[in-house]
């Protein structure tokens, strides 16, 4: 007969121990990562420190080189459409060249050129700093003082030299609008009706919009309202859309002055919207 297996008694039974819970490294505190604004990513886009004519406060980017060069019509572009291109070929351009130069951030250099659109009275030069000494990351607002000399190449009479000043003041709301004012001062400010019996300086309040529609897409708007001093009939505006790719901007302007300069923004237009113009403006950024 087969015998029952003997039994173990209870406490001689060895406990089976649960593993011991492995140990949870502490995590850090996780951070938010920072997304950059395709509109204002500078490692794709220029830093685009103008409207149209009128400059906001910011500051070309520490060792860029940005290129610049204006056209404008002089014949309104309703007048002929056809047969001078909307104005293009139609005599008396304006032509603009310049650079700019960040020296350091907040910083920059300029030199500009301008001819006198088929008067022959002269050649304008303009050379400028512009400093920001407050910016929108700490103070809410960006704020430079733009402070240059204009120099006047005559042909037949002594040259002139001019010293002219701006403040300005912009700020960018949400990465798509930027929205800008300020006072501009220039002691000989030109206009092509201005003669030897006006008054010389002139004094004008800015204002000037950007909206960032797309990051390659952007429109603006200015306008430069005389307030003392030499000033024509209507105040200065200009609207362009700016076309913005990798370092490059390209814009169609369509404004009633071809007086784009520092001393010419300040005195208004004879031109109401009878008698616009167009025109385009090319930059281009070269990072060293």
């Amino acid at each position: 007969m087969a015998q029952a297996p003997e039994q173990v008694p209870a406490a001689a039974q060895v406990p089976v121990q649960a593993p011991a819970p492995a140990k949870v490294e502490e995590i850090e505190e996780v951070t938010d990562v920072k997304v950059v604004d395709p509109t204002l990513d500078p490692l794709r886009y220029p830093i685009i420190d103008r409207a149209v004519n009128l400059m906001t406060a910011r500051t070309t980017r520490p060792r860029a080189l940005v290129i610049v060069v204006d056209h404008r019509t002089h014949k309104a572009f309703t007048d002929d459409i056809w047969h001078n291109y909307f104005g293009l070929d139609g005599g008396n351009l304006r032509i603009g060249l310049g650079v700019r130069f960040g020296i350091i951030d907040g910083l920059d250099v300029g030199v500009y050129r301008l001819n006198d659109a088929g008067l022959d009275r002269y050649d304008l030069y303009e050379f400028d700093v512009k400093c920001r000494p407050l910016y929108q990351e700490r103070f809410q607002i960006d704020l430079a003082i733009r402070a240059g000399l204009a120099w006047y190449s005559q042909k037949d009479a002594d040259d002139a030299v001019r010293v002219f000043l701006q403040l300005l003041v912009s700020r960018t709301f949400w990465n798509r609008l930027t929205v800008g004012a300020g006072f501009l001062f220039h002691p000989d400010s030109g206009g092509e009706n201005k003669s030897n019996l006006d008054t010389e300086y002139s004094m004008a309040v800015p204002f000037l919009a950007e909206v960032r529609i797309l990051p390659w897409l952007a429109w603006n708007v200015e306008l430069a309202v005389n307030v003392a001093g030499y000033g024509e009939a209507y105040p200065a505006w200009a609207s362009s859309v700016k076309f913005i790719t990798n370092r490059h901007t390209f814009a169609l302007v369509l404004s009633n002055t071809q007086y784009i300069g520092a001393d010419g923004i300040v005195a208004n237009s004879w031109r109401g919207f009878h008698n616009l113009i167009v025109g385009f403006a090319i930059t281009r950024e070269v990072q060293f």
